[in-house]
């Protein structure tokens, strides 16, 4: 008798999950609570619409598999009461368990971090790729791991899992082998999931769960909440960023990343302090998959960045515009900030996430800011946040905002969207506020220059 399997949450994830337990032969049934969510083709069942299954469906069940965007609570509470036998698992562990058995000798790396997971995931897919690796990048970020194994029969495997983490994620993770994990940095998110931070942090510990003998562990020395979880130090090659004899950027701005390996800060193209941290992590977990020095600092230096994360817009009158519109909390806008080489006009609010203090943001514009332009429902906080510090403007639109901010700014200056907010009280998405911003600043450039801004010809 095949297994029979409850996925709960049919979103991208839950479905790339469904249809690999179909292909592992497991008799699936799928359960979304959105009455509009589609079904998946070849599930025994599928229920849509209300806050839990019904009861009759765990008759039998052997595995429930967590969607990422699933609260898990009442999901793990009525699984006990009906189905008390049944593994628990997510998308990305039942994923990394069929990917072992598939691909036994192909390394992985796995990387968390309440801020930049993304920049360095697609940063080290980057550098194994431009080194001739055949990396699968993806995970929390792009593609879910499952849809990967559904196509693998026709394409040729990957030589490396590079795999972003989210906490929802790791929430469900086992004890998988892992070859690198990382965790960045931790500072207060989701804290409408977790009952406070350090719940949250050893949530992100998780990932350290099936780290190998002789594996690298890479975390922030400024911030021990990197270190919950963290296996005993023997048993590990542990490395801590900034940390004494290990990894760290100098204050003169190069990196070093182990025993003589140094890098220009000029070699990592991408803006602000904490993508020179980032770089760090790169180079160090690529040099622990066996890439040559020279060939990682050549990768490094082609690197672009992601959209909507730190990404340069354009150059006006001596003003850089970047946008950072995924930084959607306080700990992201500070992180850009500090060591910024330029003077910044902040753009920032949005709707502001439950236990973010304003205030390290009101610090860091006290040294480098030039003002502050504030909108969106956390415009009041962000005036009295900014009061006295930097001037300020509050307006009600991006293109009012990207006006304000160009008045404000200087030659050698730089504008910068940086919200510390989500972006649902005015857009559709942190996608859609950046990319309204690029259109306002190209819009704005255009008609100071008398010709046609990109995105309106």
């Amino acid at each position: 008798m095949s297994p029979k399997a409850l996925v709960i949450g049919l979103g991208a994830s839950g479905r790339a999950a469904a249809q690999l337990l179909l292909a592992e032969g497991h008799d699936v049934i799928g359960f979304d609570s959105r009455a509009e969510a589609q079904p998946v083709p070849g599930l025994r069942a599928c229920t849509l619409g209300g806050l839990t299954p019904p009861d009759a469906v765990y008759e039998s069940i052997d595995l429930v598999l967590l969607s990422p965007g699933v609260p898990p609570a009442p999901h793990r509470a009525q699984a006990a009461r009906l189905a008390p036998n049944a593994r628990i698992t997510g998308e990305l562990d039942f994923a990394l368990g069929v990917a072992r058995r598939r691909w036994p000798e192909c390394p992985t790396v796995l990387i968390t971090g309440t801020n930049g997971k993304s920049t360095v995931t697609a940063m080290l897919g980057h550098v194994l790729t431009e080194t001739g690796r055949r990396p699968f990048v993806g995970g929390n970020l792009g593609v879910p791991l499952s849809a990967a194994l559904l196509d693998d029969a026709a394409a040729t495997p990957p030589d490396a899992l590079v795999l972003e983490c989210s906490s929802y994620q790791l929430e469900t993770l086992s004890d998988h082998p892992v070859d690198v994990a990382m965790v960045l940095n931790v500072s207060p998110d989701h804290l409408d999931r977790y009952d406070d931070l350090a719940h949250y942090a050893a949530t992100k510990g998780r990932i350290f769960r099936g780290l190998r003998d002789g594996g690298l562990a890479l975390t922030y020395a400024p911030d021990p909440r990197t270190r919950i979880g963290l296996p005993t130090v023997a048993r590990y090659h542990q490395v801590v960023v900034d940390g004494p004899d290990a990894p760290r950027l100098h204050p003169d701005g190069h990196l070093e990343i182990s025993d003589g390996w140094r890098v220009a800060r000029e070699a990592v193209g991408l803006a602000g302090r904490h993508n020179a941290i980032n770089a760090l992590f790169v180079a160090r977990a690529a040099e622990q998959l066996g890439v040559a020095r020279d060939a990682c600092t050549a990768a490094l230096q082609r690197f672009r960045g992601l959209a909507h994360r730190m990404q340069y817009v354009a150059s006006h009158e001596g003003i850089a515009y970047y946008d950072d519109s995924k930084a959607t909390n306080v700990a992201s806008v500070v992180a850009m900030l500090d060591g910024f080489e330029r003077p910044v006009v902040l753009i920032a609010g949005g709707r502001a996430k439950r236990g973010d203090d304003l205030t390290p943001i009101a610090d860091i514009l006290r040294s480098q800011g030039r003002g502050l332009v504030a909108l969106g429902e956390a415009s009041d906080a962000m005036m009295a946040m900014a009061k006295g510090v930097v001037p300020t403007r509050a307006v009600v639109s991006m293109e009012a905002a990207v006006h304000a901010a160009r008045e404000m700014a200087g030659p050698g200056d730089a504008v910068v969207l940086s919200p510390a907010c989500a972006s649902w009280d005015m857009f559709d998405s942190f996608a859609h506020r950046g990319e309204v911003f690029c259109h306002s600043v190209r819009a704005m450039i255009g008609a100071d220059t008398g010709t046609p801004s990109p995105d309106t010809t």
